[in-house]
């Protein structure tokens, strides 16, 4: 009975550590297994449940450089009596529970970084917290890959299989040998508890915040530099029945992202369009864009956007719409062509609308669809159309009026 009352239970800072870090654990697991093996798991849920796990990885990796100095500053309870073999089995599977804290979620940044998709970490789904991916060289990327993939599976199973271990070993003692096991890690109960050192408190708290702050701050002063939008001077100096009003004009596109409709702008345009109706066989248009002013409005696709994946707005600065071919379809019209994305041409019909007032102001309406996959853009990332719709929408309002005399 001495014996039992000898034993006292962990500090508070140790507790609130065990179970905040137990937690992410355990809910990392469950949400790694249904991602990854579970197939009826919607593909939308799966995209976000794989950004949450990143967060979480995170989330355990610097509570575990909390709980490691608290470690240092804070000397654990001794244990209830208990035989020489269960006091080395204890010893081995809490060393091997820190090593695994650190490790697993190391070879998940490992994996996220060295990933061919390139899609971002951001914390907590926030614009505002994105977690820097690790300086990886290029050609190492694919051996990084596989082998921290292998790694964080492989080590993952032995984070459960510990977990059984640590729970039969606690119950054990409080069952059979009548020793209170889970009470030292109980925040309320009748063990007194060990007392908590300031300075620990202090170094824990520090480490731990200059780990989260150091990365978020390495991803902001880090950013790739913004492009120049591309030089249309040298499109200017096409014919043009129609001098458009941008300022009343607007040029737009939709793509679905996890079955949400999800808009992206196009920041710098021009059109160039020879258009009467009463003379279709002469009527010719092209649109020309910058490449590098194309956004979109989600932080996982728009790091992506002018990449090797996506428009290479490095070797192919503009993208072009030529519509050389025209007809009537009731009260609307067809344009028919082509369209010019990072070196790829693929064929294009754009049905518009046009009105005109008694001044002879033009608004002409309409909306097209490119297939991104016949383009090449985002095969790598989601060859298969699973978060990001195969399909965009581009859709355009144009105010003009003509820069003479219409037939």
């Amino acid at each position: 009975m001495s014996a039992t009352h000898s034993v006292r239970a962990y500090s508070m800072g140790a507790m609130i550590l065990h179970w905040l870090i137990g937690a992410l654990i355990l809910t990392q697991l469950a949400m790694g297994f249904l991602m990854s093996r579970v197939e009826s798991v919607p593909d939308t849920l799966r995209f976000a449940m794989f950004q949450w796990h990143k967060t979480f990885g995170i989330a355990v990796l610097t509570l575990t450089i909390a709980r490691i100095a608290w470690r240092l500053f804070h000397t654990p309870p001794a244990h209830a009596p208990m035989r020489r073999a269960e006091q080395v089995a204890a010893g081995i599977v809490h060393a091997l529970f820190y090593a695994l804290m650190l490790v697993v979620p190391l070879t998940g940044w490992l994996l996220v970084s060295a990933s061919s998709t390139g899609i971002p970490t951001l914390l907590f789904l926030s614009d505002a917290l994105v977690w820097p991916h690790l300086p990886i060289p290029v050609w190492m990327r694919a051996t990084v890959e596989a082998a921290s993939e292998n790694a964080h599976v492989i080590l993952a199973y032995g984070f459960g299989l510990l977990l059984v271990l640590h729970v039969a070993g606690a119950l054990k003692h409080s069952v059979i040998d009548r020793m209170p096991s889970f009470s030292r890690m109980i925040p309320v109960g009748w063990l007194r508890r060990m007392p908590s050192s300031a300075i620990g408190v202090l170094v824990s708290v520090v480490l731990a915040l200059c780990f989260i702050g150091g990365g978020l701050l390495i991803s902001r002063t880090g950013g790739t530099a913004s492009v120049n939008a591309a030089d249309l001077g040298s499109t200017e100096a096409s014919p043009s029945g129609w001098v458009i009003d941008k300022t009343k004009s607007a040029l737009t596109y939709t793509i679905n992202f996890s079955g949400t409709p999800t808009a992206g702008t196009i920041g710098k345009w021009d059109a160039f369009i020879e258009f009467d109706p009463d003379n279709l066989g002469a009527a010719k248009a092209r649109i020309a864009i910058d490449a590098a002013s194309i956004d979109f409005d989600n932080s996982f696709v728009r790091p992506n956007i002018g990449g090797d994946d996506g428009l290479q707005t490095a070797t192919h600065p503009l993208v072009e719409v030529v519509l050389d071919h025209f007809e009537t379809a009731g009260e609307a019209y067809f344009g028919k062509g082509y369209a010019l994305v990072r070196g790829v041409t693929v064929p294009v019909s754009v049905p518009f609308t046009m009105q005109r007032d008694g001044a002879g102001r033009a608004i002409v309406a309409g909306t097209a669809e490119l297939d991104r996959l016949a383009l090449g853009l985002g095969r790598q990332n989601d060859g298969k159309g699973e978060w990001l719709d195969k399909v965009i929408r581009v859709t355009f309002k144009l105010e003009a009026t003509p820069s003479g005399p219409m037939s």
